[in-house]
């Protein structure tokens, strides 16, 4: 069978190579075989061949299915089925790509009565989930039909088990938070008498071991002594009562009666505090920490301020979480007035999750969405996905489009009537290794030509909780780095001399790309995905002066549809980058 094999694959190789004799000798992958169907847990030998010019090689090629939980590919290329479902099997070797379809089917059953038994059912995708102590996760469930047709509107029973793990604190919601200690377990959702269960992981990171660590050996042994704040992060008017706050200092569980605090607040334009913890409004609007401390030891607790006098005609507001394989997570929708806490966002965004944004009444005239990602501009994946490092010494960083609801195009910078304020969440142990102190921290709006700061303004930097706090004029790309670090970072997207228009953005179906020439050039265009491999190829060759249009009908390479997500066209004129421009896919 092997030899067989063998002399098979010689002569596909030389059938390709004739044909890239003939077309010039271009460099190609081609998958060697066609489409795919098995059944779960059936293995299959991949084929692929890369080539260039005489050259052929199957070596260096990766593989992957998408969705994942169609199957898996080991090192030497062999296709091991996983969940039922239809798909694409991909094949990479640096900017190429193939791709054939994949279809991993129920396996039938000797039963005259009934040979798709199987069905209906509930599925759990991943088939596996990895969360982090402490951190939330948002999980996925399906119903499946007797007619194979998916559904995830239904309303899903989850649970835990073992329970210690975590837990579901609304178990109509699919929302995982995970406890303290890490551990394995298994995930359940219910619908009508069927479920489906998947493997869970609560683990703890070398990281946060350390950190855990190195608290414990500054505060000499002290870990069990704790400050709390009542009450605790509140929103209230402008021109509400003073508020009396009141402080707990414990050891080991134990209260001490008479402890002495000292009271403050981060910025004394909103408010006042006196001794006994009576602070007092003082009319402006804005986010302050309520700050106690009792020895060496200190604690906080937020207090945002509103005014809501203006604009009584209130918006909504939907925020879509993106992740890094562009895929979206369920829209969140609220008002204006309303806080929205970051949360659910599975590794590797949970380094967002914890995060706050409010928007006042008042700063905006229209409902809008916005799509939320990690702004791959300044920020470094593995091929997996699974570990994000930010370069340009960014701490962290959030990237927000915005679109106007009723409309098809992206408005970036959106800018708002009145600045929004946004909370961010930093990895302490990450500033340790950059030798950055805390306080030297500070928000940038990043774009191609460096940082800026937020209209000059220092942001307010909380050190006990890790967090990161300013009013935001604007919402495009936002990153936390040091003060100090205002100098302009090389040019990631050079001005556009040529003009260049993509409507309507995000699409559906397809989209047209128009760009007008100040004189006659050599133009390529090409579409990449977030990971930087190419998609499509739209346009090659010399354009005359004026303007011009082209049409991408959201297909790869190879004619396939491509999966929704986000997307990069990159415009190159006479052999330079003029511009790269974000398109968001929604199929």
């Amino acid at each position: 069978m092997k030899h067989v094999y063998s002399i098979f694959k010689n002569l596909l190789a030389a059938f390709v190579l004739l044909i890239a004799f003939a077309a010039n000798a271009q460099e190609f992958l081609t998958i060697d075989m066609g489409n795919i169907e098995l059944l779960p847990e059936q293995d299959t030998q991949l084929i692929a061949l890369y080539i260039n010019g005489t050259d052929t090689s199957s070596e260096g090629i990766k593989w992957n299915t998408d969705p994942g939980y169609l199957g898996k590919v080991s090192d030497d290329g062999i296709l091991t089925a996983g969940q039922p479902g239809t798909g694409l099997l991909i094949a990479k070797y640096k900017e190429l790509r193939d791709t054939v379809d994949l279809l991993v089917i129920v396996e039938p059953k000797n039963d005259d009565n009934n040979m798709y038994d199987m069905y209906p059912k509930v599925k759990i995708v991943p088939a596996s989930i990895k969360v982090e102590v402490g951190d939330s996760v948002e999980l996925y469930a399906f119903y499946v039909d007797s007619f194979d047709v998916k559904t995830d509107t239904m309303p899903f029973l989850w649970s835990v088990d073992p329970i210690g793990l975590g837990e579901f604190t609304d178990p109509a919601n699919s929302m995982f938070q995970a406890g303290d200690l890490p551990g394995k377990g298994i995930v359940i959702a219910q619908y009508n008498g069927l479920a489906d269960t998947v493997k869970i992981e609560v683990y703890e990171s070398k990281r946060t071991k350390e950190k855990k660590e190195k608290e414990e050996k500054q505060n000499n042994g002290n870990s069990g002594k704790q400050i709390t704040i009542e009450p605790g992060d509140m929103a209230v008017y402008s021109g509400a009562d003073p508020i009396l706050y009141s402080a707990t200092y414990k050891t080991n569980g134990n209260k001490h009666q008479n402890a002495e605090f000292l009271w403050s607040v981060s910025d004394t334009s909103i408010a006042s505090i006196d001794t006994t913890g009576l602070l007092t409004l003082k009319g402006e609007t804005g986010m302050t920490l309520v700050n106690v401390e009792y020895s060496n030891f200190g604690a906080s607790v937020e207090l945002l301020v509103v005014d809501s006098m203006i604009d009584m005609d209130v918006n909504t507001i939907s925020i879509h979480r993106v992740l890094p394989n562009g895929k979206q997570l369920k829209a969140k929708t609220f008002k204006e007035g309303d806080s929205y806490k970051i949360g659910g966002l599975p590794y590797p965004l949970n380094l967002l999750n914890a995060g706050m944004i409010h928007f006042p009444f008042g700063c905006i005239d229209e409902d809008i969405e916005i799509f939320m990602f990690i702004p791959e501009k300044y920020a470094e994946m593995n091929d997996d996905s699974t570990e994000v490092d930010f370069s340009w010494d960014i701490v962290t960083g959030v990237e927000f489009s915005v679109k106007p609801a009723g409309s098809d195009t992206i408005v970036e910078p959106y800018w708002f009537n009145i600045p929004v304020e946004l909370k961010l969440v930093y990895k302490r142990d990450l500033i340790d290794s950059l030798g950055i102190d805390p306080q030297d921290l500070n928000m940038f709006f990043a774009d191609s030509t460096g940082f800026i700061e937020l209209d000059g303004q220092i942001a307010t930097v909380d050190t006990a909780r890790n967090r990161i706090y300013a009013s935001i004029a604007h919402f495009s790309t936002i990153v936390v780095k040091e003060k100090a670090a205002t100098t302009s970072v090389k040019d990631l997207t050079p001005v556009v001399q040529d003009m260049l228009d993509i409507y309507p953005n995000p699409f559906s179906s397809s989209t047209t790309i128009q760009f007008t020439l100040t004189d006659r050039g050599n133009v390529n265009i090409s579409v990449y995905n977030i990971f930087g491999q190419k998609v499509q190829g739209l346009a090659e060759g010399e354009f005359t002066e004026g303007m011009h249009k082209i049409i991408w009908q959201g297909k790869d390479m190879n004619g396939a549809p491509a999966t929704s997500g986000i997307y990069f066209f990159r415009f190159i004129k006479d052999g330079e980058v003029s511009a790269v421009k974000r398109i968001i896919l929604n199929r």
